[in-house]
């Protein structure tokens, strides 16, 4: 089951009563998306990409991945593909999501050269 991939910057979104604008929050809502936020921003200053996962069934995971040293990422979103081919690991963030545990912290390396 693949979710859909969104950019950080949608939590940025505004919200109000305005057309266009997404509806309003609760205080709650509010509290807790700045809380995401600050997440986020933490994961971005850390040098994380960020992704935000929706699943099936309105389950979300935060996904923070650090890529190798040596990759140079501009956009999160060119790290889907490399999501998508490890169907194990999106099924289990999908569960954890699921189970009430949405920020996953990812660190991709390439695999150890081998000698023949």
């Amino acid at each position: 089951m693949l979710p859909v991939f969104l950019p950080h910057a949608c939590l940025d979104l505004p919200h109000g009563n305005a057309p266009g604008q997404l509806l309003p929050l609760t205080p709650r809502e509010a509290k807790a998306r700045a809380q995401l936020r600050a997440l986020r921003d933490r994961a971005l200053a850390e040098g994380a990409q960020v992704l935000i996962l929706l699943w099936p069934g309105a389950t979300w995971t935060l996904l923070a991945v650090e890529p190798p040293a040596d990759v140079a990422v501009c956009d999160a979103l060119e790290l889907v593909p490399n999501l998508q081919a490890n169907p194990e690991a999106l099924e289990q963030m999908h569960q954890r999501a699921a189970a009430g545990d949405h920020l996953v912290w990812l660190v991709l390396q390439r695999p150890a050269a081998t000698l023949h």
